[in-house]
C-alpha cells in the first residue's frame, strides 16, 4: 500500500517569520508542524536557539567558515551539519543575512502517515516515539542531508514547517548536549511531551 503522504493543512510560515532573534523565534515553533514533501513530519515539541554574539555555544560565535556558512543566510534558510561524523542536524536560519544565528530543531511529535519515517530510521510500527525525539533522529527520519544546505524553507526544496493554528504550553530550559553556554536556558519545549529528547521535561513558562 502506498503511504498516504498528503501535506497538512495550514500556512507555510514566511521568511519573516524567522528574521528576528532566535530566542525570540524559537517558543513560537513550538506546536508547529515541520514537514518533508514525500517523508512526512510531525509537530514540533523541542527546539534550541543559538545566538550570534552572546552565545559561545553558536557555530557563528567566531565568525563564518565554509561549514557554517549558510547560518549567515536570509532568514528561513535550511543549516544543516554533520555531527560527530554521524549525525545530520536540522536548523532554521534567523535574523538578518549575515548575522549567524539558528534554531536547532531537536524533536517532533510524528503525524499522520509514518511508515516512511519508520523505515528511515529503521523502526517497527511500535516505535513511533522513537521516530523524531533527538536532533541525529530528526535528520535521520527526515532523510535530510547537505543537499538542503543553504536552501530556503519552501516548495522548492521540500521543507517547510506549516501553522496550523496550535499554541501549547512553552517552556524554557537548559540546553542540553552542549558543554559551552550550558547556563543559558535557550531550550524550548512543550512541557511534559514523552516525544522529548532527554534531560529535563519542565521548566520556567514562556510568555508568547
Amino acid at each position: 500500500m502506498e503511504p498516504n503522504l498528503d501535506r497538512p493543512p495550514g500556512r507555510d510560515l514566511p521568511a519573516a517569520f524567522f528574521d528576528r532573534r532566535a530566542d525570540e523565534v524559537a517558543p513560537d515553533l513550538v506546536g508547529k508542524v515541520l514537514w518533508r514533501q514525500g517523508v512526512g513530519g510531525g509537530r514540533l515539541v523541542e527546539v534550541e536557539a543559538y545566538l550570534p554574539s552572546e552565545d559561545p555555544a553558536c557555530h557563528a560565535h567566531r565568525g563564518m567558515t565554509p561549514r557554517n556558512r549558510a547560518m549567515f543566510g536570509p532568514p528561513g534558510t535550511i543549516y544543516v551539519y554533520v555531527s560527530y561524523g554521524i549525525h545530520l542536524l536540522l536548523n532554521l536560519v534567523c535574523m538578518a543575512q549575515g548575522v549567524g544565528s539558528a534554531v536547532l530543531v531537536r524533536a517532533f511529535e510524528p503525524i499522520g502517515d509514518t511508515s516512511v519515517m519508520l523505515a528511515n530510521r529503521g523502526l517497527s510500527a511500535g516505535d513511533v516515539r522513537l521516530i523524531a525525539s533527538g536532533p541525529g533522529r530528526v535528520g535521520q527520519a527526515l532523510g535530510i542531508d547537505l543537499s538542503l544546505n543553504s536552501a530556503a524553507l519552501s516548495v522548492d526544496s521540500g521543507l517547510s514547517v506549516i501553522d496550523d493554528g496550535c499554541r501549547p504550553p512553552v517552556e524554557a530550559t537548559h540546553r542540553v548536549g552542549i558543554t559551552s553556554g550550558r547556563d543559558l536556558t535557550l531550550r524550548y519545549i512543550l512541557p511534559e511531551s514523552p516525544y522529548l529528547s532527554r534531560g529535563p521535561r519542565r521548566g520556567r513558562e514562556v510568555n508568547r
